[in-house]
C-alpha cells in the first residue's frame, strides 16, 4: 500500500511513500522522527502553509490506510482538518481518523492544495487524479441541469421589450449615480442597493428589500438587517420559516431560493405588509466567479439579501432573478474590494511590501495571536521630546515633528529591509519584530536580522550624531533595545481596526532595555538571549554590563552592549578595556567593592558604562546590599 501526497495546482509535484504494517507514515513541511523510533517520513516540499511541521500520521490497515492528525505543539492551533475531495467551496471537514480504501483522496485544509492519496502502487495516481477531474465535473452538470424552485429561467424570454429597455438604462444610468459612488460604510451600500432595487422592479408595488446578516441561535435563525432603509416599514421582519431553509453551515452563492404565493400559501404571511406575499427571494451576496465566498459582516453572518412584493407576477419575478444577482454581485465585489483595499492599507503599516506579496495568497489566521520565537526591537528617538519643549515657535515645533518623521520613516525602512514587521509606532520611535510571521521563508536567525538592523539604523543616522560635553563623547541619535525570547504575537483588535501586538516578558524586556541605555549612554542594550544567538557571528565585540532587575520585574537578567564605533556614538572600547570592565563587575557581584573602584578608576573615564558601575560601587560600599544579593542592580527607568 502506498500513500502519496500531490500538489493538484501543480500535479506534476508528488511525492510517495510506502505505508507498512510496523512503521507508521508521518507527514507534514518538516516532519520529525525521535531517536531510535521506526517512522516513515513524507516532507512535502511545495509552499502550502495549511500544513504543519508536523501534521499527521497514516499507518496500514486490513484494506488500506488510517490517517490522524497529530497532536498540537504548545502554544501552537491543532493541525487543519482533513476535508472531502471536492473543490474548496465544497469540502466538508472529516473526523479523525480518516480510512481511505484504495483511490480514495482526502484535502489538507479547506482551501488546501494537498491531496492525500491511498493507492495500490504509486502508478495507479494517474487514474484516481482522472477520476477525481471527472466527479467534479458530473456535479456540476447536475447543478446546471437542475432547476430552481419555482424559478423558471426559460420564460425570461418572455419579458417584454419595455422591461429589457429598463434594465439596460438602470444599469448605464441610475446604477452608477444611486450605488456605486457616494457611500463609505457597508450600511450605505446596503441601503442604496436596495433602494435602488425597490424602485428598479416593473409592474409591481409593495416591493422591500434589506440585506440581512443570518446567523444560528436557541431558536432557529437570528437576523440582522443591515440597511436602515428609509422606505420600509418599521415592524418589517424577515420571514423566520424563510430564514430556517438557508444552509448556514456551508452557505454557497447557488442557494438563491424563490417562493410564490401560489404554491406556499401557508407559509408567507408578512405583518409588515398587511397582506400576503406574492413572490420572495433570498439570495447570498457574493462575487459571480466560481470560487466566490458569500460575503460576510464585520461580525462575521453571511450576508443575503431579502426581497418581498406584492402583486407581481411570475414571468416578472423569474426574470429578474438574474438582475437581482447581478446586482448583488456588483455589491459583492465593492465591498470585497474595499475590504482587501482595507486590509492592504493596514498591512502596509506593519509589513514590508515583499512580506504583504508572500501574504495575499494565505489564510489570514496566520496572523491571530499565538506564541512564537521571535526577537523584538525597541527605537526611541533620544532627546526628542526635549526639543519639542524647548522649541520656541510654531514653526520650529513643526520643523522638529517633520524631522521626527523621517528619522521613524528611515527607522522603518530599515526594519523592512530585514525582512522584520513593524508592530507599533510611539511619537518619536518604532517597535520591529523579527521571526513572525514566518510565511513563505526558510528557518532564519531573526536575532541576527534585529541586530543587523540596528546597526544600520545607527550608521544610517551617523550625521545625527551630537558631542555632548556632560559625558565629553558623542551620543547617538536612537536608543534601541533588543530581546530574543517566546512572544505572544498576533493580529488584536476589531477587524476593521486591528494592529499588531506583542505581548509578555521578552517583550516587555526589550521595552526595558531602550529605557535603559538612556542609563549607560549608549546606543544599544541586548539581552543575554539574543547575545548567545549572535555572539559567534561576524566579528562582532560585545562587553557584558551587568545583572539588572528592570522596573516592574522579578527577576534579573544579564545584559550588555554591541560595542560599536563613536562616530554612530558607541562607546568604541577596547577589547582590553572591556575585559578589564568584566573584571570590575566579577568583583562588584563579589562585593570587593574597593576592587571594583580601583580597577574602574583604570578605564576611560569618559566611558558611562564605567561611571555608572563606578557609582554603584560607591553607593553599595557605604550601603551594602543585604546577604540574599546575588549582584543584580534595581533600574527604575520604565
Amino acid at each position: 500500500m502506498f500513500l502519496v501526497a500531490v500538489n493538484l495546482e501543480l500535479p506534476d509535484k508528488e511525492i510517495v511513500a510506502p505505508v507498512d504494517f510496523d512503521v507508521p507514515v508521518r507527514i507534514g513541511r518538516k516532519p520529525e522522527a525521535l531517536e531510535g523510533e521506526a517512522v516513515e517520513l513524507l516532507r512535502i516540499p511545495w509552499n502550502d502553509r495549511l500544513v504543519s511541521r508536523n501534521h499527521c500520521e497514516a499507518t496500514r490497515t486490513s484494506t488500506g490506510v488510517q490517517i490522524s492528525r497529530l497532536p498540537a505543539l504548545t502554544g501552537r492551533s491543532t493541525p487543519n482538518a482533513l476535508y472531502t475531495a471536492q473543490r474548496p467551496v465544497n469540502r466538508e471537514a472529516l473526523s479523525d481518523p480518516v480510512s481511505l480504501q484504495p483511490g480514495d483522496m482526502v484535502f489538507i485544509g479547506a482551501k488546501g492544495v494537498t491531496a492525500l492519496v491511498c493507492l495500490l502502487a504509486p502508478e495507479d495516481l494517474a487514474g484516481a487524479l482522472q477520476k477525481f477531474r471527472d466527479r467534479l465535473e458530473e456535479k456540476e452538470d447536475n447543478f446546471e441541469n437542475e432547476p430552481l424552485p419555482t424559478q423558471e429561467y426559460d420564460e425570461v424570454a418572455q419579458l417584454d421589450e419595455y422591461s429589457l429597455r429598463l434594465q439596460l438604462r438602470l444599469l448605464q444610468k441610475d446604477l452608477p449615480e444611486q450605488v456605486l459612488t457616494g457611500w463609505s460604510e457597508d450600511s450605505e451600500l446596503f441601503t442604496s442597493a436596495s433602494v435602488f432595487l425597490e424602485n428598479a422592479l416593473p409592474g409591481q408595488r409593495g416591493v422591500s428589500c434589506t440585506f440581512v446578516g443570518l446567523e444560528k441561535d436557541e431558536d432557529g435563525v437570528n437576523h440582522k438587517i443591515l440597511n436602515p432603509d428609509p422606505n420600509a416599514r418599521a415592524d418589517f421582519r424577515p420571514s423566520r420559516t424563510l430564514l430556517s431553509r438557508i444552509n448556514l453551515d456551508n452557505p454557497r452563492p447557488s442557494n438563491i431560493h424563490i417562493w410564490s404565493l401560489k404554491e406556499h400559501r401557508r407559509v408567507f404571511e408578512a405583518k409588515s405588509l398587511g397582506d400576503q406575499v406574492d413572490w420572495v427571494i433570498i439570495m447570498p451576496v457574493s462575487r459571480l466567479d466560481d470560487e466566490a465566498q458569500v460575503y460576510r459582516d464585520e461580525d462575521g453572518r453571511p450576508v443575503f439579501i431579502y426581497l418581498e412584493t406584492r402583486q407581481a407576477t411570475e414571468v416578472a419575478a423569474a426574470s429578474f432573478v438574474p438582475f437581482i444577482r447581478l446586482i448583488t454581485s456588483l455589491v459583492a465585489s465593492l465591498l470585497s474590494a474595499r475590504a482587501e483595499q482595507k486590509l492592504q492599507d493596514q498591512m502596509a503599516a506593519y509589513f514590508s511590501p515583499g512580506l504583504r506579496r508572500l501574504m495575499q495568497d494565505q489564510d489570514q489566521s496566520t496572523l491571530e495571536p499565538a506564541m512564537v520565537d521571535c526577537t523584538v526591537m525597541f527605537a526611541d528617538r533620544r532627546g526628542h521630546s526635549r526639543m519639542l519643549e524647548l522649541a520656541k515657535s510654531d514653526d520650529e515645533i513643526l520643523d522638529r515633528l517633520d524631522e521626527n518623521q523621517r528619522v521613524v520613516g528611515l527607522i522603518t525602512e530599515e526594519i523592512f529591509r530585514s525582512s522584520g514587521v513593524v508592530t507599533d509606532f510611539a511619537g518619536d520611535g518604532a517597535l520591529g519584530l523579527w521571526g513572525w510571521p514566518n510565511i513563505g521563508v526558510a528557518e532564519h536567525n531573526h536575532a541576527l536580522e534585529a541586530v543587523e538592523a540596528a546597526e544600520a539604523i545607527l550608521h544610517r543616522l551617523a550625521d545625527r550624531v551630537v558631542y555632548e560635553e556632560e559625558v565629553g563623547r558623542h551620543m547617538s541619535a536612537v536608543r534601541i533595545g533588543i530581546s530574543t525570547g517566546r512572544i505572544a504575537v498576533g493580529r488584536t483588535g476589531p477587524s476593521q481596526q486591528w494592529h499588531i501586538s506583542v505581548f509578555g516578558s521578552v517583550a516587555n524586556l526589550g521595552a526595558r532595555l531602550e529605557r535603559i541605555a538612556k542609563e549607560f549612554r549608549i546606543p544599544m542594550l541586548i539581552s543575554d538571549e539574543t547575545w548567545k544567538r549572535i555572539k559567534g557571528e561576524r566579528n562582532r565585540r560585545f562587553r557584558k554590563l551587568c545583572l539588572i532587575r528592570p522596573a516592574g520585574f522579578e527577576e534579573s537578567y544579564p545584559i550588555h552592549e554591541l560595542i560599536l564605533p563613536t562616530k554612530v556614538g558607541g562607546s568604541e572600547i577596547s577589547d582590553e578595556d572591556a575585559r578589564t570592565y568584566e573584571d570590575a563587575l566579577e568583583n562588584f557581584v563579589s562585593r570587593n567593592w574597593d576592587a571594583t573602584i580601583d580597577i574602574l578608576e583604570t578605564l576611560p573615564q569618559n566611558d558611562p558604562p564605567t561611571s555608572w558601575l563606578k557609582k554603584n560601587a560607591f553607593e553599595f560600599r557605604q550601603n551594602p546590599p543585604p546577604t540574599e544579593w546575588s549582584g543584580e542592580i534595581q533600574s527604575f527607568s520604565k
